[in-house]
């Protein structure tokens, strides 16, 4: 077997419905979570959790931002680089893991919000406690944005330890400064 793993998805998916490409890139991402979750649990019953999130957020933290950059430069997404930050997060690997809302409050404001975290409910199936991840999110969301306009910060992050209202898990809040 000469073939590349290129070669070889391409005769695999020769025929294959966008429906289908969609079904192949939701797997992949799943199969990342599936990795960076069993890394994050690894990490912290070996180190303790603020290790674990200390690391997350400089392994996780570059993984999305250099995500980030690839998609931008291989999709067009437009002028709005609010929008475009929505998009990019919905194709990343966070954005097939857990369902991300997006709420544009203004023209220099937007929410995500992710209501059904499933590695948090996933801990707590388990009887662990919910993973303090603010530390790490604020790092990804930041490096994120900065991929996309360094215009944008992120003004507010909410998620554990903060007291979370229920049916909500994070709200990360960008603004675009002029």
């Amino acid at each position: 077997m000469s073939e590349t793993a290129r070669e070889l998805l391409r005769s695999l998916m020769k025929d294959a419905s966008t429906e289908r490409w969609c079904e192949y890139m939701e797997m992949a991402n799943k199969n990342f979570w599936t990795l960076q979750n069993n890394w994050m649990y690894r990490v912290e019953t070996m180190y303790g959790q603020q290790a674990a999130l200390e690391l997350d957020g400089l392994c996780y933290g570059r993984a999305i931002e250099v995500a980030a950059y690839r998609l931008k430069r291989f999709f067009d997404f437009g002028d709005d680089d609010l929008d475009t930050l929505a998009k990019i997060y919905q194709l990343t690997p966070a954005g097939s893991y857990c369902d991300m809302e997006f709420i544009r409050r203004s023209e220099d404001k937007l929410i995500r919000r992710v209501r059904v975290c499933p590695m948090q409910l996933a801990r707590l199936e388990k009887g662990l406690s919910p993973i303090e991840c603010k530390s790490a999110l604020e790092v990804a969301a930041a490096n994120i944005a900065d991929v996309v306009n360094p215009a944008i910060k992120v003004t507010e992050v909410l998620c554990p330890p903060d007291p979370m209202p229920e049916g909500l898990w994070c709200d990360v809040v960008y603004e675009r400064h002029r």
